[in-house]
């Protein structure tokens, strides 16, 4: 085998020399988290990566001193290099100065979110994934303090008694207007506390060959391309001999096990093969999938009944024994990607011929839409007899995955495309006969291949203009839908300016969203009032909620209350 040299060179994390014993240490146990986020081949300028992380100072700039440049990481994404350009004019007046820093998903991911080396602040884009309709995800996951450890999704390490205590209390409130009244409580929390500057909820723009394909479902979060809705792709029909669907994005995956990665890209591809056990409508109500029903006994317990006459994609059926052996298997194995489901589940037990039930840890508010509507039904026969010298069975290659879902697998020929094709056993079959997502790394090039004929579809987020050009082929139809996905700046509360409220309350109002929403995506979103959840989920947004104005002025008047001021040179200083 060839092996690459210079940056990009494999290398093995066990032999890579490092004199600190520590820090090698620690990056295995980095690159065993990169592992459930499908990040498996790890780069001379990964492990790089993760190093700099490592051995990054956290020294806090002492009282009285000028505000150190405030060091950013952000994923090298167009519309994430052009955020950080307008932040720097718009916070430039506060004195404070910015240095810059882009990656990739991996390195967000190896030194922010598995190591917990946030720099003083980070951005990121959050998808709409159908887990993340209900609010304990951008809640819970994002904000409490049990996740501010190392793979946890708070990386900012916010830490407040009064938020974890509302944030449990919604989660075990099982009376909906009781438990509304406590996300909202949560939401003003992070308001006031301003841990993250939560900017807004971009719309989600596909576009599609109208005259090949009819059907196409618009779906809150998911648009009418992105996998994270299955329902999304059940009743397109061809209009055209060829019934297979040709769609581009830029990602691909990276495993095709289910078990082993939480990425939503690649974590709700598979579940189109793997199905799971309730999912999301066009209206984006929670409907079975592979059960018939579910029954909430009492606050503890749910009763779950498999959908009859469900088959695997081997021909084999599906049985009660095959969802007790799936959740069995998950509570042993303490899959990383399925922590979820250990975090709520103490048993699964058989109790009709259909019938399984599932016992709670404690009451779960979200349990049947954010649990049983991520894990998934997994083959006995399969995943009972994989190597037993692995690890972890999120290790196997599982390169021929069966399931039950909706569409069988085909194909996955990496970097270049993944094909799948329709499972006519599946109780709501699919019109087409298959489909092909297709790799295609730049946007300008999916756009071309629409545009040729080349692809039926382009399923990944469009801008405007390239909507608008598009729009003017009278064969293509652009298709813009809302999303609860979000676009924030994370900021480090361990670390000094970011560890003062009053500076946080002044890059809010600093932040001109509006202005960064209508540069960087002609307008197409909604900004947000500074709260975790988008307006648009009106039943658990806080209507009362204004955000934050976006003035300079008030914003250095912010800072001067709290004790900052100003060196003849204009830089800001931290309070004596």
């Amino acid at each position: 085998m060839t092996k690459s040299s210079g940056n990009d060179a494999i290398v093995d994390p066990n032999t890579y020399a490092d004199p600190d014993p520590k820090r090698a240490a620690s990056r295995r146990d980095v690159l065993g988290f990169l592992a459930a986020f499908g990040v498996v081949t790890p780069t001379a300028s990964l492990i790089s990566a993760i190093d700099a992380g490592i051995a990054t100072a956290e020294a806090q700039t002492a009282a009285g001193q000028p505000v150190p440049r405030l060091s950013v990481y952000t994923p090298n994404w167009p519309d994430m290099i052009e955020l950080w350009r307008q932040l720097a004019r718009d916070w430039a007046p506060l004195g404070v100065d910015l240095d810059v820093q882009q990656g990739t998903l991996d390195t967000f991911v190896s030194n922010i979110v598995a190591e917990q080396k946030l720099p003083h602040l980070g951005s990121m884009s959050w998808g709409g994934a159908p887990d993340r309709l209900d609010p304990d995800y951008f809640i819970s996951e994002m904000f409490h303090s049990r996740r501010a450890i190392k793979g946890g999704l708070n990386f900012g390490l916010y830490k407040s008694d009064e938020f974890d205590k509302a944030a449990d209390s919604q989660r075990q409130a099982m009376d909906p207007a009781e438990r509304q009244k406590l996300v909202r409580l949560a939401q003003e929390l992070v308001v006031a506390d301003s841990p993250s500057l939560i900017l807004y909820h971009r719309d989600i723009i596909h576009a599609y060959n109208k005259k090949r394909f009819k059907g196409m479902k618009p779906i809150l979060g998911n648009g009418i391309g992105f996998p994270y809705m299955p329902l999304a792709y059940m009743d397109i029909e061809a209009l055209q001999p060829r019934k297979v669907l040709r769609l581009t994005s830029i990602y691909d995956i990276a495993s095709l096990n289910p078990f082993q990665t939480p990425e939503i890209y690649n974590s709700t591809t598979l579940r189109l093969i793997y199905a799971t056990f309730v999912t999301r409508d066009e209206k984006a109500e929670v409907m079975p999938w592979a059960l018939a029903s579910w029954n909430v006994v009492d606050n503890t317990t749910v009763d779950i009944v498999l959908r009859p006459n469900t088959k695997f994609h081997d021909g084999k059926p599906a049985t009660v024994e095959d969802v007790k052996f799936t959740f069995d298997f998950i509570l042993k194995h303490k899959f990383p990607a399925m922590g979820r489901v250990t975090d709520a589940l103490e048993s699964a037990s058989i109790t009709g011929d259909n019938t399984v039930r599932l016992k709670l840890k404690q009451p779960s508010a979200p349990f049947v839409a954010n649990v049983l509507g991520y894990a998934f039904l997994a083959p006995k026969h399969i995943w009972e007899t994989i190597p037993a010298n692995l690890a972890t069975p999120a290790d196997w290659p599982n390169d021929k995955p069966v399931g039950s879902g909706p569409w069988k697998f085909v194909e996955w020929r990496k970097g270049e495309h993944i094909q799948f094709a329709a499972n006519k056993d599946f109780y709501r079959p699919a019109k087409l006969d298959g489909f092909i997502a297709a790799v295609v790394p730049q946007m300008e090039s999916m756009v071309g291949m629409l545009e040729r004929g080349d692809s039926d579809m382009l399923a990944w987020n469009l801008d405007m203009t390239l909507g608008a050009r598009i729009s003017q082929n009278p064969d293509l139809e652009v298709v813009r839908t809302p999303t609860h996905g979000q676009h924030e700046v994370r900021l480090n509360l361990s670390m000094a300016p970011c560890n003062n409220k009053a500076f946080r309350h002044a890059l809010q109002h600093a932040t001109d969203r509006k202005k960064i929403l209508d540069i960087i995506f002609s307008g197409a979103g909604v900004v947000s009032h500074g709260a975790p959840i988008t307006p648009a989920l009106e039943a658990w947004a806080v209507p009362s909620l204004k955000g934050y104005e976006p003035n300079i002025d008030k914003a250095r008047a912010v800072l001067k209350d709290g004790g900052f001021t100003w060196n003849a040179q204009g830089k800001l200083m931290l309070p004596s």
